[in-house]
């Protein structure tokens, strides 16, 4: 059945505007506890606060599953604020869990739908923020994720130091001044990230990853103190899982000494504090360079030692040598004096010897001299040529012959030969 413009109701704007006012004070005449997450908060000059509570998507990067306008004037700010503060310091802030009082509201004139809060429960936030903690770590725990950076061995000494942290501020002063005054020659890596409100623990993940791609010793994650609020972007599972998937160690010093993250879990060591963390580092440094130095002095005083004892043992040797060597020397002298006095007695009594055996030869000699022989009446007979005549068979007939006997020589001619077994005419 087809309506037609007479049998519909027609109504003003204003009339509508007015008719979902009084309807919906009608059906929500009372506040409501309303529970969802913070989104696009902003803080006015006024004093009034204005965000969005949201119901996220169960599929994570799809857009919300439903939005409602909240806006908390300036009167009733302050209870909640203070509710706040005093359950733990939480403050209002974006991607905060709140279950909040309200009514609801339709404002004709702009035609907008929206919450004004006036109360909190600030128990539902912390049991939410905690359970979301504890459910992150069991599931990190049950990946084996809790340990995973800790197999991260720190380089000795950590002197190339990544630095992530909200550049210009008071942890970043911190951290940073306590390596000058340390005199130790540290570099440092400086990555400037948000580390709270929307988007922060992406931006931290981010800067994680990108200080890893330069190969420092350690990285070093920081912020000062805060509230559970200001802090829940280092609850954050994205921020958690970029830590334990890194090569690189990384070292946190998140808050106060009272405060523990997510990211301190999965860290490879956490401290309380920006500067602890700093002086941790520090302390890493110098405990190598204090070892250095007891080596070096260790290898001096044993240099020492071991140059002491060869001299020592050079000493003795040289001892020894010497006393070797003199006694060597003593009987070599001895030797050469033996064998002098023997070369200056030994030609005399070889001369002697020989003296001796010249004057027997002599004699013989003399004993065996043709005058001598002579004398005896001996004669020596020769050829014309000068040979000696031994025999009969020397000569032949008509040789001419001489013959020396004592006192002169006679000169004869051979006529005839005669021997025992042969004559000549």
């Amino acid at each position: 059945m087809v309506e037609t413009l007479d049998e519909l109701s027609v109504v003003s704007v204003q009339d509508l505007a007015h008719l979902l006012r009084d309807g919906l004070a009608t059906l929500f005449p009372e506040h409501l506890w309303i529970e969802g997450q913070v989104s696009n908060f902003h803080d006015a000059r006024s004093g009034h606060a204005y965000f969005d509570l949201v119901e996220p998507s169960e599929v994570p990067g799809r857009a919300v599953a439903a939005r409602l306008s909240v806006a908390l004037f300036k009167g009733p700010r302050v209870g909640v604020d203070r509710t706040l503060a005093a359950a733990g310091g939480l403050t209002l802030a974006d991607d905060l869990q709140l279950r909040i009082r309200a009514r609801i509201d339709f404002y004709p004139p702009n035609g907008r739908l929206q919450l004004k809060m006036d109360g909190v429960d600030p128990t539902f936030t912390l049991g939410r923020l905690a359970a979301e903690r504890e459910h992150l770590l069991r599931a990190l725990a049950d990946e084996g994720l809790l340990r995973a950076n800790r197999a991260n061995p720190v380089p000795v000494p950590p002197l190339r130091i990544g630095l992530v942290t909200s550049v210009g501020s008071a942890a970043h002063a911190d951290f940073t001044d306590e390596l000058a005054r340390s005199g130790l020659p540290f570099e440092v890596l400086e990555r400037d990230s948000r580390v709270q409100g929307d988007g922060a623990a992406v931006d931290l993940a981010e800067a994680l990853a990108v200080l890893a791609t330069h190969q420092p010793d350690v990285i070093a994650l920081v912020r000062g103190g805060g509230s559970a609020a200001d802090l829940v972007a280092f609850d954050a599972e994205i921020l958690a899982r970029t830590i334990a998937g890194l090569d690189t160690p990384v070292v946190t010093g998140i808050g106060h000494e009272v405060d523990r993250a997510v990211a301190d879990e999965v860290a490879h060591t956490a401290m309380k504090t920006p500067t602890a963390c700093a002086a941790a580092l520090v302390e890493q440094v110098r405990a190598f360079a204090d070892a250095v130095d007891g080596l070096r002095a260790t290898i001096g005083d044993r240099a020492r030692t071991a140059v002491d004892r060869a001299d020592d043992r050079l000493d003795s040797m040289v001892r020894q040598t010497t006393a070797v060597a003199t006694a060597v020397l003593n009987r070599h002298d001895d030797r050469l004096t033996n064998l002098i006095s023997r070369i200056q007695h030994g030609p005399l009594t070889s001369l002697d010897h020989q003296a001796e055996r010249l004057d027997a030869v002599a004699a013989r000699v003399r004993g065996l001299d043709p005058a001598r022989i002579l004398t005896r009446g001996w004669s020596i007979t020769r050829r014309g040529d000068g040979t000696l005549v031994r025999s009969t068979d020397d000569v032949s007939i008509d040789d001419q012959l001489f013959t020396t006997l004592e006192g002169g020589e006679v000169t004869s001619t051979v006529n005839s030969v005669t021997d025992g077994n042969r004559s000549a005419p």
